[in-house]
């Protein structure tokens, strides 16, 4: 699988995760529709975005990294980050 597939892939599960806790459609949310000021999301549903993609992605994300994931985009980039780190370090 190509590193754009998987980026895609992993861009419309964050989009979707998003869509399920700000309780909006999920055609709402572009790559770059801001969470806090366009989608009006608040703190507990940022904390509830975080839990849910540590979940999924079987990650651990630090609650400090909420205010770098402002958008699909930029929330894939730390996810993104986070997984390659941990693959870096290995079991």
């Amino acid at each position: 699988m190509s590193a754009e597939k998987t980026d895609t892939d992993l861009r419309e599960q964050i989009r979707e995760i998003a869509a399920d806790i700000m309780e909006v459609d999920v055609e709402r949310i572009g790559w770059t529709t801001h969470f806090w000021d366009e989608l009006d999301a608040d703190s507990m549903q940022g904390i509830e975005l975080l839990s849910a993609l540590e979940r999924r992605f079987g990650i651990t994300i630090e609650q400090s990294a909420l205010a770098d994931m402002q958008d699909v985009q930029s929330t894939s980039e730390v996810v993104m980050a986070i997984m390659k780190a941990a693959s870096s370090h290995g079991p």
